[in-house]
């Protein structure tokens, strides 16, 4: 910690001075890529015998804007067609929290869906209040085959208690989307080389920075760095460091930490500059993905989710990069799985129907979507996800940089930290002026507090 108190100011020049036991027997050969020459072992069993029963309809619960709805209802309809004894009803909310709300109500009545989509961060606490079905035994009684099959982030992020307790389906990792017509062709490259290395192999933060610099003139802002955790902890764990205090299971935050000042410095100094990132004002007139299509900001940090808004803009030219590095390139990722709620009376039939989704044919329908990054690696690798011919052009770096992502946590109180110490968040990117050495301390005191693991919020229905 410096001597003095260490300020950032937003205008003129910044002052800156997976256990191994839990998936043991899941994992054991489990990659997080498999090259594009040497296609992963199909996930799809030879047969798969469905469940003995009578005329049945599943619940499923989804999240997510129309195209989303649009892509479970497809999925559901498949399944319909090979299972015509069972009926699928789609429930649909735009809305991740608001998605989420409604789930927990339903479960704290004992109404809620037989199967629901849940995003990596609420799980946690789903499994402490016992909601939960674990599904590496019922998946692997029907046929589906964890090892190199399905990326190795995505099933240690659905996991806990030594199960697997959600299918991952979706793996978005955080990459760089930059606008062709704007990004400088020599960013990438060291002076004297004569070609920029291959889009896989990624960028320095420097580089990066000084990408951003060159972009920004005559109304365009080079960067939008998000300011959020998932913009801040694969930037600052690229430089060697962390921004929590354990991987799996954190008891704070550790902004404040002497290794973590110089890295933050760096990310904020970029995402504080008005020269190259557009100010609170700029994003209150227009979001940031709206200045993104108007050609307006020339990068920005997103995941796989913003691909089809994107192409609803011909005259956009856009692609993906690796996160820049400060050290070595890491990434974090955006992860939902398929969970059965565990109240469920038609559990068998909610696995028959997760195992179709997340093998090959159910997979793919979710791909073609070209919203999400499978976690099943053959589709991950097919022609279903890479859509030839569409943008991105750089479709290889998002299977690459999986085997550079790491799991967020996984505990209860993690979804509560992301939420609130995101006021602090916005201060440190937006305030005219920020005291970090008071700042710091606040984020980590209060994730602390939010970090201590709770009692079960109500006993499940039976």
């Amino acid at each position: 910690m410096s001597a003095g108190p260490r300020r950032l100011r937003r205008k003129g020049p910044t002052v800156l001075a997976l256990t191994g036991v839990l998936m043991s027997g899941l994992l054991a050969s489990c990659t997080s890529g498999s090259s594009p020459d040497e296609p992963a072992a199909s996930s799809s069993p030879s047969s798969v015998s469905p469940s003995p029963t009578g005329p049945v309809t599943l619940r499923f619960s989804v999240y997510g804007d129309t195209a989303s709805e649009a892509t479970y209802r497809t999925l559901a309809q498949a399944y319909m067609r090979k299972h015509p004894e069972v009926t699928i009803k789609v429930e649909s909310t735009t809305e991740r929290a608001a998605a989420m709300d409604r789930l927990q109500v339903g479960l704290d009545k004992g109404t809620g869906p037989d199967v629901f989509l849940v995003d990596h961060d609420e799980l946690p606490q789903l499994v402490a209040d016992g909601r939960v079905q674990p599904v590496d035994e019922l998946l692997e009684q029907r046929g589906v085959l964890f090892g190199d099959n399905y990326d190795r982030v995505g099933l240690e992020s659905m996991a806990a208690d030594s199960a697997l307790q959600c299918m991952p389906n979706d793996v978005s990792p955080y990459v760089v989307l930059f606008n062709r017509r704007l990004l400088p062709p020599d960013a990438r490259s060291d002076p004297g080389d004569e070609t920029p290395p291959p889009p896989e192999d990624g960028w320095t933060w420097e580089q990066f920075a000084a990408a951003a610099q060159k972009m920004s003139r005559g109304g365009v802002k080079g960067v939008y760095l998000p300011p959020t955790l998932t913009t801040l902890m694969p930037l600052v764990r690229s430089s060697g460091s962390d921004l929590v205090d354990d991987q799996r299971k954190p008891t704070t935050l550790t902004f404040s930490d002497n290794a973590n000042r110089e890295p933050l410095e760096a990310i904020l100094t970029l995402a504080r500059d008005p020269h190259v990132s557009p100010t609170p004002a700029m994003l209150r007139r227009q979001d940031a993905v709206s200045r993104f299509e108007n050609g307006r900001i020339g990068m920005m940090v997103g995941t796989r989710a913003l691909v089809p808004q994107l192409r609803q803009h011909p005259d956009l030219q856009f692609d993906v990069l690796p996160l820049p590095r400060l050290s070595a390139s890491r990434t974090v990722a955006d992860i939902s799985g398929y969970c059965i709620n565990k109240a469920s009376e038609h559990v068998d039939q909610a696995a028959d129907f997760i195992a179709f989704a997340s093998q090959d044919e159910g997979a793919a329908i979710t791909a073609q979507s070209g919203g999400i990054v499978p976690a099943n690696l053959a589709v991950l690798h097919s022609d279903a996800f890479t859509q030839p011919g569409r943008q991105p052009q750089n479709e290889e770096v998002f299977s690459t940089v999986l085997g550079k992502a790491d799991p967020m946590p996984f505990t209860p109180g993690w979804s509560k930290v992301v939420t609130q110490t995101q006021p602090y968040l916005d201060r440190l990117f937006y305030a005219p002026v920020v005291d970090l050495d008071t700042l710091f301390p606040r984020i980590d005191e209060l994730s602390a507090a939010l970090l201590v693991e709770p009692s079960p919020s109500a006993s499940p229905s039976p």
